[in-house]
């Protein structure tokens, strides 16, 4: 990257965004239930529907304000009592000191807007930039369409939200001026979520490491599964019927549960991985490992996503293999791609990114890893090893994402390949070329398909085929 990035909780998604997901309901993935937690999932099918979102609209990220490193709320007096005791109680059942300061307000709907902007700087409109380029490569966004405009549309739903960087939580009220001591029960639950949150960082840092994290999309996941899928579990707890979404500013949000069906298929499902599939691997580490493990994985988390997905591995001491800066070599692609060329981000896809692209626009349901029309992806991606990819842009609007996927075997490069190119190549316009196939997608990216070299799988989306084309030469005949 051109300049270093300050990680924020927020723009996990990168996470990589943006997310929207149920905090209590159903898993994608099912998985035990912690001794401790009587609670019953809460079915999403039968929340309570509240208002749709605003229609997103394709604008630039706003000019964020300037805040620093102080509380917007500095003089905020103490907490009262009842909510003093709630922290502690919340402290107790997650077996977790708990904080000896900890800053606690009150925001109106009609403010919330203004006081989310504050939150977000420099650093998280350049992440959230990012991140929707990457997906718009990907196919997950149209050029149309924004992460920032995603968040915003369902600030509406939003119940509470806590800032690691402010060491604040919020508990939004439909009206100004409710004291801390006027909330309803309902309000007073909202802030389990959040509460939790505050738990986590005061013991374990989050911000500093997903600082550690900056540029690796599937590590970034991974940890952002930890961290949601702790809090699920012990919200469960408190029978809460709702909606965790991070979002940008470095701000853990909570909204009313409700599934926007604005937001496309495969960000719903990069969204919902944290709170579901990531709750339930949670929930089995309580199970089988106890909170310390748990404790653990915050202090030092998961290097991939596939530790998530397969919980055996953690047994195995499996970890994902590094590819190095030769393996995608950027001067060598910056030269063929010619001149006003840079690298703009670089990291890690990891397995469910392979999951989730090969999966496309297929609409998202409820155990969408389980679904048999699933079946063919998650198969191929199943013996991903590691991966690197670069995405590389130009002032005219050219982008290209070039990626190096290595598999446990060749047998399972050969298989991914195989699954890619059907999936790339359906109803498109496919040209082969010495070396590769160029194929075309309807939104008018082009994806770049070599034959896979050993256990290493190498493939390009680009803004056109020109620039897949360029990008892809050093990788095919150098």
């Amino acid at each position: 990257m051109d300049r270093p990035m300050r990680r924020t909780i927020a723009t996990l998604t990168a996470t990589l965004l943006l997310a929207l997901v149920f905090a209590a309901c159903g898993d994608d993935d099912p998985a035990p239930i912690p001794a401790t937690d009587p609670s019953p999932a809460v079915d999403p099918e039968t929340a309570t529907p509240t208002a749709p979102p605003p229609t997103p609209s394709a604008t630039a990220t706003p000019q964020p304000s300037e805040v620093g490193d102080a509380a917007p709320a500095g003089d905020a007096p103490p907490l009262p009592d009842s909510i003093r005791e709630l922290v502690e109680e919340v402290a107790q059942f997650r077996g977790l000191e708990a904080p000896e300061s900890l800053v606690a307000l009150t925001v109106a709907r009609a403010d919330l807007y203004d006081t989310f902007l504050e939150l977000v700087t420099e650093e998280d409109r350049f992440e959230l930039d990012t991140s929707t380029e990457i997906y718009r490569l990907l196919g997950y966004l149209d050029d149309t369409e924004h992460l920032w405009d995603i968040q915003t549309s369902f600030l509406n739903l939003v119940l509470g939200f806590y800032s690691p960087d402010h060491k604040t939580l919020w508990v939004v009220t439909e009206e100004a001026g409710v004291g801390l001591e006027e909330l309803t029960r309902r309000q007073r639950e909202t802030l389990v979520h959040e509460i939790i949150h505050a738990l986590q960082d005061y013991h374990f840092d989050l911000d500093a490491t997903f600082d550690s994290l900056t540029g690796n999309l599937d590590a970034e996941l991974a940890f952002t599964s930890v961290v949601e899928g702790d809090a699920v579990v012990h919200t469960n707890r408190h029978r809460m019927r709702s909606l965790a979404l991070p979002a940008a500013g470095g701000v853990y949000f909570l909204a009313s549960g409700n599934q926007l069906s604005s937001i496309p298929a495969p960000v719903l499902r990069t969204l919902y991985f944290p709170y579901r599939t990531g709750a339930s691997w949670a929930g089995s580490v309580l199970v089988n490992e106890g909170v310390e493990a748990l404790n653990a994985s915050l202090m030092e988390p998961p290097g991939a996503t596939t530790l998530i997905l397969h919980r055996e591995l953690r047994d195995a001491d499996w970890e994902p293999e590094q590819l190095g800066e030769s393996t995608l070599p950027a001067e060598q692609i910056q030269e063929s791609l010619g001149a006003g060329w840079r690298v703009r981000v670089a990291g890690s896809l990891g397995e469910f990114h392979l999951i989730n692209y090969l999966v496309g626009d297929d609409p998202y349901v409820e155990g969408w890893l389980y679904a048999s029309t699933s079946r063919l992806a998650v198969e191929a991606a199943k013996g991903w090893a590691g991966d690197r990819y670069t995405v590389f842009e130009h002032d005219d609007g050219g982008r290209v994402l070039v990626a190096r996927v290595r598999f446990t075997s060749a047998e399972e490069a050969s298989q991914f390949a195989r699954t890619h190119t059907r999936e790339a190549t359906w109803q498109a316009d496919v040209v082969e070329e010495d070396g590769f196939v160029l194929v075309k997608r309807p939104d008018g990216k082009v994806v770049g398909l070599p034959e896979p070299v050993g256990r290493d799988v190498i493939f390009a989306i680009g803004t056109s085929a020109d620039v897949t084309r360029a990008a892809l030469e050093p990788l095919v005949k150098g």
